[in-house]
C-alpha cells in the first residue's frame, strides 16, 4: 500500500478525499450519558482517514462546505513523507476561502 501511494505522490503534491464517507451524525437522544455503537457510521466515517494511518503518510483534515442541515464537511489532504509544510499551506489556504459558520447548538468549551 505505502509503495503505491509513494508512486502516486510522485506524480501529484497531495491526494484529496473527503474526510468522511457520510456528513456529521446526528447524536442521538440518550448517546450523551449512554454512549452509542454504530459500526456502520463509524465504518462511513473511518472509510478514507485509514489510509493515512496505516501507510504513515502525513494528513491533514480542514472544513471545506457545510451540507444541507448546516453541518461541516471536511476535505483531507494526504500528502509525501516529512512535506506537513504542503499540507498546512493547503488547509492554511482552505481555510480562508471557506465560509465559517457557528453550529446552531454550540456549547463554549471556554468560558470567562
Amino acid at each position: 500500500m505505502i509503495s503505491h501511494f509513494n508512486r502516486v505522490l510522485n506524480t501529484v503534491d497531495v491526494i484529496i478525499t473527503p474526510t468522511t464517507a457520510v456528513t456529521a451524525p446526528r447524536i442521538t437522544t440518550g448517546a450523551p450519558e449512554a454512549g452509542e455503537s454504530d459500526l456502520s457510521v463509524l465504518t462511513e466515517i473511518m472509510r478514507f482517514v485509514t489510509v493515512a494511518n496505516l501507510t504513515g503518510l502525513p494528513a491533514i483534515s480542514f472544513p471545506a462546505a457545510h451540507g444541507v442541515d448546516g453541518l461541516p464537511i471536511g476535505m483531507q489532504a494526504i500528502g509525501r513523507a516529512y512535506d506537513e509544510p504542503t499540507l498546512l499551506r493547503l488547509a492554511l489556504a482552505a481555510e480562508q476561502v471557506v465560509e465559517r459558520r457557528e453550529p446552531r447548538l454550540f456549547h463554549p468549551l471556554l468560558t470567562p
